[in-house]
């Protein structure tokens, strides 16, 4: 009787150890064999998101055009305006060019690795992105998707998702240091195979100022005249107005270059609420700005000079 009980007692530690074995890592956690390596991009690649910035939605088509460089692939938007859009926005970051060699992307003209492959758990590295150092980990792996977020001393903070199978980024979400959603990009299709042209409007000098009515100002914004420090005259200035009027607000905002031609004129009547994406072309090359709100008005202006490139894919 004594033996039986020692054969089942020495069953179950058998048992229960071979168990915590299993669970607890004698043959290692499976995600640490987990692996997803860089992608291979080709000409006509494409990937269409929804863009949310600002709780305003905007869709864009990000087409990789390899054109005749070896180290960069090239990333134009299928549509013109969405170019334009971003050059005051700067909401994807892909957009411009990405190394061929480790898909780092460009800020200021440095390249920033938001992904460095191969992707594996809890592997760490440091990027910069929108004027702020980021540590970056894999928080999640499988054999398809890599989840990554990414946070800086500001508070500021992203998150964001490789796909295999896109061979890009899946979903992207960027929280400004106050806490506020400011980006949202989500993955709606992606293949290969387009064709025709893809733009990329390259910004530089960005005005950005909110006004709160009542309020009178004349805003000189000459950095417009020197062009791009790097590659010359802007071809033209895109502005980007966001408008919350009330019921008893109203307001003018006024675009002239310094020989006094009045370029843009907005008008903002009570009760409306507006976002305005345009481009204006000056001879004199400087700009000054002129806003005049009364009542219960909020008016938030965006102003870059742009460089357009267009490449046929």
């Amino acid at each position: 009787m004594k033996q039986a009980l020692s054969t089942i007692t020495i069953l179950i530690l058998i048992t229960t150890m071979s168990s915590g074995c299993l669970e607890n890592g004698l043959f290692g956690n499976e995600k640490d064999n987990l692996s997803l390596n860089s992608p291979i991009w080709e000409k006509g690649d494409f990937w269409e998101y929804a863009v949310t910035i600002d709780n305003k939605q905007f869709s864009t088509t990000m087409v990789v055009s390899v054109d005749d460089d070896d180290s960069d692939y090239y990333i134009g938007a299928g549509n013109l305006d969405d170019a334009k859009r971003h050059a005051v926005l700067n909401y994807n970051p892909a957009l411009g060019r990405v190394q061929i060699s480790d898909f780092a992307i460009y800020e200021n003209n440095m390249p920033q690795k938001i992904i460095d492959f191969p992707l594996k758990q809890d592997k760490s590295w440091e990027f910069g992105l929108y004027g702020e150092n980021f540590k970056a980990s894999v928080i999640d792996i499988t054999e398809s998707k890599a989840e990554i977020n990414a946070n800086a001393d500001s508070g500021a903070f992203i998150k964001y998702t490789f796909g295999k199978d896109a061979r890009w980024i899946d979903g992207f979400e960027y929280t400004n240091s106050n806490g506020e959603v400011t980006l949202i990009m989500n993955l709606g299709n992606y293949g290969s195979g387009y064709t025709g042209n893809s733009y990329f409007c390259r910004g530089g000098d960005l005005f950005d100022e909110e006004f709160i009515g009542p309020d009178f100002g004349v805003y000189d914004t000459q950095f417009a005249n020197e062009g791009h420090e790097r590659y010359g005259p802007w071809n033209y200035i895109v502005y980007y107005l966001e408008a919350d009027i009330g019921s008893s607000g109203s307001g003018e905002l006024v675009l002239r270059d310094h020989e006094g031609t009045e370029i843009l004129v907005e008008t903002f009547s009570p009760g409306t609420n507006q976002h305005i994406t345009g481009t204006v072309a000056g001879s004199s090359g400087n700009w000054t700005l002129e806003i005049s709100l009364s009542g219960n008005a909020d008016v938030r202006a965006r102003i870059a000079g742009a460089i357009q490139y267009t490449y046929s894919v």
